[in-house]
């Protein structure tokens, strides 16, 4: 009997028109949980195809291969990677800024536009709230439903989207995370084929996602419809050269045919 396949699911709103409808079937098991926690269990052989940070999928491209047409990217705001500031970036060098802990790339993108903007920061692990965080640092890198949600709220602080600040460095899109699985590992075609009809039918019904989606995070479904609608979700030419881009831009000497995909 063949094993069971361990599809990991990132609990996040964004990902959700990617598994509208997907219930768990003889063969497969689901594994939910944020980002840096389905990173790690891929990496370990926990779990076989999950929605990976780009970071980790570049860092790992010797080890990894993507499917070829599944992403979480962005062509400009992706509105839920913010950086929530008590001042203009101009005026954060020398301060420390607390980053989330859920996800390597959102920190890895800081990183490269503060470098960029020729600014030193120190990075601290996001362990408060919000308001609590910025009692004792200049600013702090929220992702996910998180970003989204105080991203709503009144503030008096500066916010600035991350993938937006992207956009204005390179004009390209910027792809946050891919569909991979080890080398040696390759998808089996039916999970393949539940994956593609679960994103058609996600995005074929986006108000209805948007709405299951608001009643978690006690959001305007119409807010969440606009954030859904916003994301590139099959890894297009260009998102895939946003991917290299940012490749290049993390990874000294990179080689830019070091990516690889499945052929499915």
């Amino acid at each position: 009997m063949h094993k069971k396949e361990r599809l990991g699911i990132v609990s996040y709103t964004n990902v959700a028109p990617l598994h509208f409808g997907l219930a768990p079937w003889e063969g497969v098991e689901f594994v939910r949980g944020v980002p840096s926690e389905l990173n790690r269990q891929l990496l370990a052989k926990e779990i076989d195809l999950t929605l990976i940070s780009s970071i980790e999928f570049i860092r790992h491209k010797n080890e990894l291969k993507a499917l070829p047409d599944f992403s979480i990217s962005t062509l400009g705001k992706v509105f839920s990677v913010m950086l929530f500031s008590k001042k203009p970036w101009q005026e954060l060098n020398n301060t420390s800024i607390a980053i989330t802990t859920q996800s390597a790339t959102s920190v890895e993108l800081l990183r490269l536009l503060l470098k960029e903007k020729a600014l030193n920061t120190r990075l601290v692990p996001l362990e408060a709230t919000l308001p609590e965080t910025l009692k004792e640092h200049d600013a702090a890198l929220l992702i996910g439903d998180n970003a989204l949600i105080e991203a709503t709220i009144d503030h008096n602080y500066l916010i600035y989207d991350l993938a937006e600040e992207w956009y204005k460095l390179t004009r390209l899109p910027f792809t946050f995370a891919v569909w991979a699985s080890h080398r040696d590992n390759k998808p089996s075609d039916i999970l393949l084929e539940k994956l593609r009809q679960a994103r058609i039918r996600g995005l074929g019904n986006l108000a209805k996602v948007a709405e299951q989606e608001s009643k978690k995070l006690k959001l305007d479904p119409k807010v969440i419809q606009k954030y859904l609608a916003n994301f590139r979700y099959y890894l297009d030419l260009p998102d895939r050269d946003g991917l290299l881009s940012f490749a290049e831009k993390t990874v000294e000497g990179f080689d830019v045919d070091g990516l690889e995909y499945w052929d499915v």
